[in-house]
């Protein structure tokens, strides 16, 4: 009898515990699975419904200011409120799902009884997850175009992000070769930090689900950056331009001292030949020849001392050889403006129908321009014209007087000609 009792197959007792154990771990399994379902449909929903909303924000801002809608997918006014019960239910059933597995444990549940409560509520939770499933790919289709739009626009921003990413690197990288070679511009520090700085804005936006705002931060980002990059690298290019325009600046500067020293005989020949009336414009063409030189010089010394430092600030080099430049043109306007007029006067006194030649080929040019002219265009003209033309006669007499004020002719006539270059340059831009 003992025999019969010490067997090797379980009792019904056992075999009723281990079946109810095993239903319960099934039932926790397909749990788990429609979980891990549902988990995967709504693992984007969350981005691609907070993207749609701003896309349909920015839609409806741009109707009111008066425009037209920028997104040819806008949310419909009924996602928002359809999403927000969604995912309370969503949640509220995940809820139910994790308490179901926190009341049960299904390895250590020895008992029939707790075995099949754990297979009841584990299997209504699995129902309940599928149940939210099947809205949530009903969401999908009765929204998915405003859902892809968004999605495209996120990922649209992502990329912009990666792409400035890249950028800041690259110009990090150029302005570093540059720093290596000696050379220096501060105004690219700042515009590498604000190029930083948009980029982790667009971080931070994207990470908020506003794709919009993280794209347009991306985009300043990846755009500054590249300028950064881009003049980091022209920095050595621009560099040798500054070393040699320097060099030739000091060469130049010997020749506006000789020039500068020919002022002089010049200014004498004017006071000796001329009224004052006649040159009184360039009546001090030397004191400001000799106040560009001065400035010349200053500028010079500055550029010698930023050139000679350990570090050259190259926008600062590039500044001050303008300078130079600027105040050795003056130099040189001034020098040619008062040998230019003595030569006028003298040319003028030498023979004063030359000049009149050259007002008269100008009025018989403005005359021909003005005929070629649709009559409408030459009319609104030609009162100008004629009170051009009206000034000829009394400057031919005063030129052939007996002593002409070469002056006063000179004066007049490029009053004249200066009026006439001007109505043809008017009515040809009209």
């Amino acid at each position: 009898m003992a025999g019969l009792g010490s067997g090797a197959a379980p009792r019904w007792w056992r075999r009723d515990a281990d079946a109810a154990r095993r239903r319960a771990a099934a039932a926790r399994e397909a749990a788990a699975a429609a979980m891990l379902e549902l988990d995967a449909a709504l693992s984007d929903l969350p981005d691609a419904v907070a993207v749609a909303e701003e896309r349909a924000e920015e839609t409806a801002a741009a109707v009111a200011r008066g425009g037209r809608a920028q997104h040819a997918a806008s949310a419909p006014d009924s996602l928002t409120r359809d999403w927000r019960d969604l995912s309370a239910h969503a949640d509220a059933v995940i809820g139910h799902y994790l308490q179901a597995l926190s009341n049960h444990d299904a390895d250590a549940a020895t008992e029939s009884g707790p075995a099949r409560a754990a297979t009841a509520e584990l299997g209504r939770a699995a129902d309940a997850l599928r149940e939210v499933l099947a809205q949530v790919l009903r969401f999908r289709e009765q929204y998915g175009e405003a859902l892809t739009a968004a999605s495209s626009a996120r990922a649209g921003a992502t990329r912009t992000l990666s792409a400035a990413r890249d950028a800041v690197a690259a110009a990090r990288a150029a302005l570093g070769e540059a720093t290596a070679a000696g050379l220096a511009d501060p105004a690219l520090d700042a515009a590498l930090a604000g190029a930083r700085a948009a980029a982790a804005r667009a971080e931070a936006e994207l990470a908020a689900r506003r794709a919009g705002a993280a794209g347009s931060a991306a985009e300043e980002a990846r755009r500054t950056a590249a300028s950064v990059a881009e003049r980091a690298r022209a920095l050595p290019g621009r560099a040798a331009d500054v070393r040699r325009g320097a060099a030739s600046v000091h060469t130049r500067r010997e020749a506006l001292g000789t020039r500068h020293e020919r002022l002089a005989p010049v200014m004498s020949e004017l006071r000796r030949r001329y009224p004052l009336s006649a040159w009184a414009d360039v009546e001090r063409a030397p004191q400001r020849a000799a106040e560009a030189l001065r400035e010349v010089d200053a500028a010079l010394a500055g550029l010698d001392g930023v050139l000679a430092a350990p570090v050259l600030d190259v926008p600062a080099a590039a500044a001050l050889l303008a300078q130079v430049r600027t105040a050795a043109g003056r130099v040189d306007d001034e020098v040619r403006a008062a040998t230019g007029r003595l030569e006028q006067l003298d040319a003028v006194a030498a023979d004063p129908r030359a000049l009149l030649g050259d007002v008269q080929r100008a009025l018989v040019d403005a005359r021909r321009f003005l005929a070629g002219l649709p009559e409408e265009r030459a009319r609104r003209f030609r009162r100008t014209f004629e009170e051009l033309a009206r000034r000829l006669p009394p400057l031919e007499e005063a030129a052939r007087a007996e002593r002409p004020d070469v002056g006063a002719v000179l004066r007049e006539a490029t009053s004249i000609e200066r009026g006439l270059a001007g109505l043809v340059r008017t009515a040809r831009a009209d």
